[in-house]
């Protein structure tokens, strides 16, 4: 048996499915089947702690998704466009799955808890509207509306200075929830869903 042969073998042992790997000209081919990868893992449970009605299943089913991660995505592989492009797709699913984790948390009253995570997030995505959002409400939750309504502005410098746009509607819709303290934000399951543009 050659070197690449006993290499084969020993990760056939180690997937516990000795019909994973083939031999196919011109080499090998790994077949694991859908569903079989972190990736695949990690997209089935991020669209079902989207999709659940209750904040605390939804909550564990995201944490479980998120603890697939331990470092940025394909961080030690990089420098090929294709993989390249993979990694910013997967930290694009990291991050969806992170939001969804605070939209679920905030409907389980988290609000004071999460404001450290929210400021990060913010400071790592500055021009995404559904972050600054969750910090918004946070904030006002937690009693600090001023800070609230500097967190709104503060996106909006940024998106005229930066991109030359104005805020979603979405967005001036909650800065003026916030300013007329409007009742609807006193109750997080509504408000959360306002949050992810998903209320009736």
């Amino acid at each position: 048996m050659n070197t690449l042969q006993s290499h084969v073998s020993a990760l056939r042992r180690v997937l516990g499915n000795r019909n994973a790997i083939v031999a196919r000209p011109p080499g090998y081919l790994l077949d694991l089947g859908p569903g079989t990868t972190d990736v695949t893992e990690a997209q089935r449970l991020v669209a079902r702690g989207e999709c659940d009605d209750d904040p605390a299943q939804s909550a564990t089913t995201l944490r479980a998704a998120l603890a697939l991660w331990r470092d940025r995505s394909l961080v030690d592989v990089g420098g090929m466009a294709w993989l390249d492009e993979q990694a910013a797709a997967l930290e694009r699913l990291r991050t969806r799955a992170q939001l969804a984790l605070i939209r679920a948390r905030l409907a389980l009253g988290e609000h004071a808890q999460l404001e450290p995570d929210l400021e990060r997030l913010a400071r790592a995505h500055p021009f995404d509207e559904q972050v600054h959002a969750q910090l918004m409400f946070a904030l006002y939750r937690t009693g600090r509306q001023a800070d609230a309504l500097s967190v709104y502005r503060r996106l909006r410098a940024a998106l005229a200075d930066n991109v030359g746009i104005d805020p979603s509607q979405r967005l001036r819709d909650l800065e003026i929830a916030i300013l007329r303290q409007d009742p609807a934000l006193d109750q997080s399951a509504h408000a959360v869903r306002l949050l992810a543009g998903c209320a009736s």
